[in-house]
């Protein structure tokens, strides 16, 4: 996410020579786009730098992967109506993995060639940033010109202003200088090395930093991010979102957000609700629900100071994100006084043993108890959230998964039966999707099948228990989305392989199943060459290797105290 930083630099003295067009792109619907903070927030910052016109784009609400080319109407800038071509740069906010593909089909809606190398002058640049590009850019690096690596404050201006304030005839000709600003990634000058089918590191151009040190905000008075786009339909009806935390202090190891965001930084609370009462009230537009967002934003002190001022003002409260370790009573008071009767425990790991290889401590008995302490609270629905195919499970796992939710369900019926109503509990399971950035980077995916079969098990024990409902995440989604965030640039044949099957996914995998494959079910080792590791995080060395380790033998670390831990070297 973007806030606004004043940074000095020799070209804030310099004159305007040109002013920019920068088309702002989210690859998902126009309601995916507006839940999407980060791209919120690029967009008002980009309009705030002198020189800089910032439209924006999505796709239309009743797209979906497979749509036939979009009516030239469809094409347009949202604010200004301008045809893509028209402007001078196109900047794609990407968070999810799966967007890439809508990457592809847009730069083929746009009639942009999809390849760096096939664009000149005539073409406008192109740029990617968000949370997916800096945890691994590398599928998108023969296709993008260049890339916002973590955080913008103190990033973006500097980019800009080199366009702004200095001559260029072909924006390509300023890519060379725009490589050694921090955080900026220029693919084209950053060779990919293959030996014996494998990636193999990178040859660099002279001049160039070996890696691209991710940048991040350090004070966290900066932070200040909120809904600032208005009056249009977004997938969350009739609310606003503000940012409560970045980052996340618990270090669970199959997480990026505990990873890429180190260290965790807590935004002032009552800034960023005025700031966006006043954004709102500019907007001339009301918010019936705040929805409050961040990896765990019951981690923030002041968050039972903000709720009790949201719920006094007659608003409803939704949460991103909530640790079962952190509801107390007051805080479920207040979320039932706010109108909720949803909350999801996410116990994150079937057994205790596979909580202890997340580095999540939750006992079975502390989950029972607390699923019965918010029946008797009121809470009338419960999501009970877990991964699968975690590092080292086995079907015991599964079993006491089972055991688990059959010792919730006794508890809950019996609860809601002293209060003379009953909901449901739904069973939520996901795939692991070892996600680069994080300690389980190295960890193959479990194969589709083996999760297919967990699945069944599942469903075929908890299927007939009544109140019970089940939601399952799809192994063949997660195997794609595997590829897409552990790859490298060989994925250019598979976008384009995408394209040609008419958007169909499915298609395009099978024809590279066996380079798929070695991809998703591979084993990595300590020492092998990782394409994600162009971006440097800042650890010492080896640290998220060692995680790995403790976990494989079932150990925890501690949680990520900036205080008093140097366990990862970034404070």
């Amino acid at each position: 996410m973007i806030a606004v930083k004043s940074i000095s630099h020799p070209l804030e003295s310099k004159p305007i020579l040109r002013p920019l067009k920068v088309l702002l792109v989210y690859p998902n619907t126009a309601d995916v786009a507006l839940d999407n903070l980060g791209f919120q927030r690029v967009h008002a910052l980009l309009n705030q730098i002198e020189g800089v016109e910032c439209d924006r784009f999505s796709l239309p609400l009743n797209w979906k992967p497979g749509t036939g080319s979009l009516q030239p109407k469809q094409l347009l800038s949202h604010e200004m109506g301008l045809r893509p071509q028209d402007f001078d740069m196109i900047a794609f906010s990407i968070s999810f993995e799966p967007d890439y593909l809508h990457v592809a089909a847009l730069m083929e809606y746009f009639d942009l060639p999809l390849e760096s190398e096939h664009r000149g002058e005539d073409h406008p640049l192109i740029l990617a940033g968000g949370s997916a590009i800096f945890i691994n850019p590398e599928p998108l690096a023969d296709m993008v010109d260049v890339f916002f690596i973590g955080e913008g404050e103190g990033l973006v201006g500097n980019f800009f202003d080199l366009f702004l304030k200095n001559p260029w005839s072909d924006s390509r000709d300023l890519l060379k200088t725009a490589g050694k600003l921090p955080g900026i990634y220029v693919p084209r000058f950053y060779h990919s090395r293959i030996t014996d089918d494998a990636f193999a590191g990178f040859q660099v151009e002279p001049e160039l930093p070996l890696r691209i040190t991710r940048h991040w905000t350090e004070k966290s008075e900066e932070l200040c991010t909120h809904s600032e786009i208005h009056n249009e339909a977004s997938t969350f009806k009739d609310m606003a979102l503000m940012e409560v935390t970045r980052g996340c202090i618990w270090a669970c190891r199959f997480c990026t957000a505990g990873f890429i965001y180190r260290p965790p930084r807590l935004p002032d609370l009552k800034k960023t609700y005025q700031s966006l009462e006043n954004s709102l009230a500019k907007a001339e537009h009301s918010a019936s629900t705040i929805g409050l967002v961040g990896p765990s934003v019951t981690d923030h002190p002041d968050l039972i100071g903000l709720a009790k001022r949201i719920t006094k003002e007659g608003k409803k409260l939704s949460f991103s994100s909530l640790r079962m370790e952190t509801l107390t009573d007051e805080l479920v008071d207040l979320i039932l006084q706010s109108g909720q009767k949803t909350l999801t425990i996410a116990v994150d790991a079937p057994s205790e043993r596979m909580r202890d290889v997340v580095n999540k401590a939750a006992t079975d008995k502390f989950i029972i108890e607390k699923c019965r302490f918010l029946t008797e609270k009121g809470i009338l629905h419960l999501k009970i959230y877990s991964i699968i195919g975690l590092p080292g499970e086995e079907n015991e796992d599964i079993d006491q998964f089972i055991t688990l939710v059959e010792n919730v369900m006794d508890v809950y019926v019996e609860a809601c039966r002293k209060r003379g109503h009953i909901g449901n509990v739904t069973i939520g399971l996901s795939p692991l999707i070892p996600k680069p950035g994080t300690p389980f980077q190295w960890h193959p995916m479990e194969r589709v099948k083996s999760l297919k079969k967990k699945f069944m098990k599942v469903r075929k024990a908890l299927g007939k228990i009544p109140h019970v409902k089940m939601s399952f995440g799809s192994p063949n989604e997660a195997y794609l989305q595997t590829y897409l965030s552990r790859g490298d640039r060989r994925l250019l044949d598979f976008f384009k392989t995408y394209l040609a099957n008419h958007h169909d996914s499915k298609a395009a995998l099978n024809e590279y199943r066996d380079e798929v494959d070695q991809v998703v079910y591979r084993q990595f080792g300590r020492d092998d060459f990782l394409p994600w590791d162009i971006v440097d995080h800042g650890y010492k060395n080896h640290f998220l290797w060692q995680d790995y380790q403790r976990g494989l033998r079932q150990k925890h670390t501690p949680i990520c105290d900036t205080a008093t831990c140097k366990i990862c070297g970034l404070c």
